[in-house]
């Protein structure tokens, strides 16, 4: 809708520009007339929700508003301003601008039709901020506790619930798996979303506080891409057990203080878990961190693992040889990827890549691939925003049947392994 109006707009101003030359008058009272029946339509598209989201076209509305103000004092002191082809030019060029500018919210974060919610029940929102006070920040040199936010997802009804953890990649939001979450709690589960602090693009804490990703965090990051270099894969070791043991951490600590709550019967969320039935799933980085931390704890029955590279299972580098866990992985565990992905990690002759060695050794390994998706199909934001999603990385399959298809798939493969239900079944191929 935003690139309709601002497609619109142009048009508008266009067949304007090319009136005023030809009657060599600029033509105020029409555009008075249009402008102000623009803002009132635009008006009246908000109130009736055919355009949904005020942010988005607000800076818009007030453009217009002030265009219509102005000229309206103009016509009022019945001083039309005179036309000039060169200034008519400039005005022109300059409404383009600001319209392009003001409606970039709704061009970059589009309506988008929302996934389907599969279960019956309705679903209620909590959010926390926790600070953990056996960990430093690492990412200031001000001496702080590491806080984190966590943002729930719990089914209205009372009840005993599975519990189940979600991690972010790097660079994603609490709300990365928005959908998912919510399809989750519909279906009877309590949903933790973990924001962590500097390796998320951002977290805003209960308290309005907004932490911004680390750039030097970014920059190793992006180091990763570098693959194949003896000198950077060491770093790339290096940096991924700094990763994994700061997003291990933070998942413990939060599971830790979840699980505390919920042995005291704390109210919201917490007295619905049941603590014997714990999933963990994530995206990218956090689902890297999420398989190393059902390996690590006893308490985790099942664990899917989203487009991430299993960062936890490196044991070592050394002269470009990777060593991995010799111990068989010991909870099930759902690999899930894009078919771009699964190809390139074919190395005939070479090591084997090291999420297929921990399928291989295994207690019981499944392995999910989605055709003609890339990296953050596996989230919300191809819906959320399309363009940084193309931007970002992600294919050409459709972004809503394909997020609703990861939602079935993270829904069935948790009602098999947290709730026993043995008609439950997800597909190899997507």
């Amino acid at each position: 809708m935003g690139m309709m109006i601002f497609t619109t707009a142009c048009l508008a101003e266009t067949i304007f520009l090319i009136w005023s030359f030809t009657t060599k008058d600029g033509q105020d009272k029409w555009k008075e007339a249009v402008r102000a029946g623009g803002l009132a339509l635009l008006f009246l598209l908000l109130l009736a929700k055919v355009l949904r989201g005020f942010f988005r076209y607000a800076f818009f509305a007030g453009v217009l508003a002030i265009q219509v103000l102005w000229v309206g004092i103009r016509l009022y002191r019945k001083k039309e301003a005179p036309f000039r082809k060169g200034k008519w030019i400039l005005k022109w060029i300059g409404n383009m601008l600001l319209y392009g500018i003001c409606l970039l919210p709704a061009i970059v974060f589009p309506q988008y039709k929302e996934p389907v919610v599969t279960g019956s029940y309705a679903v209620k929102l909590a959010e926390y901020t926790w600070e953990d006070e056996s960990r430093m920040e690492t990412y200031t040199d001000t001496g702080e506790n590491r806080s984190l936010t966590v943002k729930f997802w719990y089914p209205a009804e009372e009840g005993s619930y599975p519990l189940v953890v979600f991690s972010h990649g790097a660079f994603g939001v609490i709300d990365s798996n928005y959908s998912t979450c919510k399809e989750l709690a519909s279906n009877g589960y309590v949903v933790a979303s973990i924001g962590h602090p500097y390796h998320a693009m951002f977290v805003e804490d209960v308290n309005g506080r907004v932490t911004m990703a680390d750039r030097e965090f970014i920059q190793q990051a992006y180091t990763v891409n570098d693959i194949g270099d003896f000198e950077v894969e060491e770093k790339i070791y290096a940096y991924s057990k700094e990763w994994m043991e700061i997003r291990t951490g933070d998942e413990n600590f939060v599971l830790d203080t979840i699980l505390q709550k919920a042995a005291k019967g704390e109210e919201g969320p917490f007295s619905m878990v049941d603590a014997e039935k714990i999933g963990l799933f994530g995206h990218s980085m956090g689902g890297a961190s999420s398989v190393q931390l059902g390996r690590e704890r006893d308490d985790i029955d099942a664990v899917i693992n989203l487009d991430g590279t299993m960062l936890g299972e490196y044991t070592g580098y050394e002269d470009g040889v990777w060593y991995y866990s010799k111990e068989p992985y010991p909870i099930p565990l759902l690999d899930v990827t894009s078919r771009a992905a699964d190809n390139r990690k074919g190395n005939p002759g070479g090591p084997v890549y090291v999420n297929f060695y921990v399928g291989e050794n295994a207690v019981d390994y499944h392995y999910t691939v989605f055709e003609d998706a890339g990296h953050l199909n596996f989230t919300d934001l191809p819906l959320v925003s399309p363009p940084l999603a193309r931007m970002l990385g992600c294919g050409d399959v459709d972004a809503l049947d394909c997020i609703e298809n990861v939602n079935e798939m993270v829904l069935h493969f948790f009602d098999y392994y947290l709730k026993g239900k043995k008609d439950s079944r997800w597909e190899a191929v997507y």
